[in-house]
């Protein structure tokens, strides 16, 4: 349940029962109050900040980049100093003051600043790098002011850097032989992750689930799936759909039995990876005019029926979501599949009848289980 939704509720059930006599009105006040101090304020929105902070950033970048070529390196060096030290130092004394939002969107400036500064030295001391290794560097500075800040903003825009990070290295790569790659990432994942699970940050670890599919999905093909990347070979974005399925699998069974925070956000994640390799894959059968195309299609629609009946319940509608976008995909999949016009329209009346039956008996389902529940 969201935060400012069950205060809502929790404000509601104290009028109740101090109506009824179950408490007095003192109680309820320090309920009330204890509840709002722990809770985290509404309009601390990861987004909005995010959004706020990018374009205070750069905007300043883009001034000072009017007049870069009018200054010396010692003066280029000096000002990305002080806006890195005033973003830091202001990032500390707003928290410091309880200004948790404020102080947030200047940890992320300082942040973003410093890959600015990192490109100053480089370019006074002549030093040429790989995209991988700039983005290294600044991933870790980005880390180091989040852990001194404390600021879950600035750990996002690590979180991103660390995504960028493993983009680069890709892409600059070709290819992996032995370990894991970049294997540096993999601590930096780790100490952000326990930041945004320590701060209940949900912004932070959407963002790093996002950096972990990418960077598994990546290293599993290269080192297991290579022999199957051939321009007439589908198995792998099957493979990738089998795994994290089960990873979809297990982390909705464990969420189910236990109260980990931000386990089924992950369990989410992992059903939509899942969900966008099994249609890759159905949309690859398609063009290769595969004989078990229709089969698999099949298949597929009652796993995104029951996934989508499944995650009608309350708090699953990252499930419910990868279910209906998945049905609709693999209809449309099919539909293009076939050739006979008359075949292709009762396909769409009869998956769109289906569609629109499961979604009215999750509906009834959803509202049942929130009666129930209140």
């Amino acid at each position: 349940m969201r935060d400012d939704s069950y205060l809502k509720r929790l404000m509601a059930d104290l009028d109740l029962w101090v109506r009824e006599g179950l408490i007095d009105e003192t109680t309820a006040k320090a309920l009330s109050a204890r509840a709002r101090e722990q809770s985290p304020s509404p309009s601390s929105s990861p987004i909005l900040a995010s959004l706020a902070g990018l374009v205070i950033g750069l905007g300043v970048i883009t001034i000072i980049a009017a007049n870069w070529s009018a200054l010396n390196g010692v003066v280029r060096l000096g000002l990305a100093g002080l806006l890195i030290s005033a973003a830091m130092l202001s990032a500390g004394y707003l928290r410091d003051r309880a200004l948790y939002l404020a102080s947030n969107i200047t940890a992320a400036i300082a942040v973003l600043l410093a890959g600015g500064g990192v490109i100053v030295i480089g370019q006074l001391y002549h030093a040429s790098s790989t995209g991988s290794a700039f983005l290294s560097l600044w991933t870790l500075i980005g880390l180091l002011i989040t852990l001194v800040l404390r600021a879950p903003l600035a750990g996002a825009g690590a979180a991103l850097l660390a995504l960028l990070w493993s983009l680069f290295h890709f892409g600059e790569a070709g290819e992996l032989t032995r370990l894991p790659e970049p294997i540096w990432v993999i601590p930096v994942l780790a100490g952000l992750g326990g930041l945004g699970w320590k701060w209940r940050s949900l912004g932070l670890l959407n963002i790093i689930f996002l950096t972990v599919i990418v960077w598994v999905s990546w290293n599993v093909v290269e080192l297991f799936l290579d022999e199957f990347k051939g321009e007439d070979d589908i198995r792998v974005a099957y493979a990738l759909a089998a795994l994290w399925a089960v990873f979809a699998l297990v982390a909705e069974l464990i969420a189910r039995s236990t109260t980990v925070f931000a386990l089924r956000s992950f369990a989410g994640w992992s059903a939509w990876t899942a969900m966008a390799a099994l249609l890759a894959g159905l949309a690859t059968e398609r063009v290769l005019n595969s004989d078990y195309m229709m089969v698999i299609a099949a298949l597929s629609l009652a796993i995104f029926s029951g996934l989508t009946a499944y995650g009608a319940a309350p708090g699953r509608r990252w499930l419910r979501g990868a279910g209906v976008f998945g049905f609709i995909g693999a209809a449309i999949i099919i539909f293009t599949y076939s050739t006979n016009l008359v075949t292709a329209g009762f396909t769409l009346i009869v998956f769109g009848g289906a569609l629109a039956a499961l979604l009215i008996v999750t509906n009834r389902m959803l509202v049942k289980a929130r009666e129930q529940a209140s």
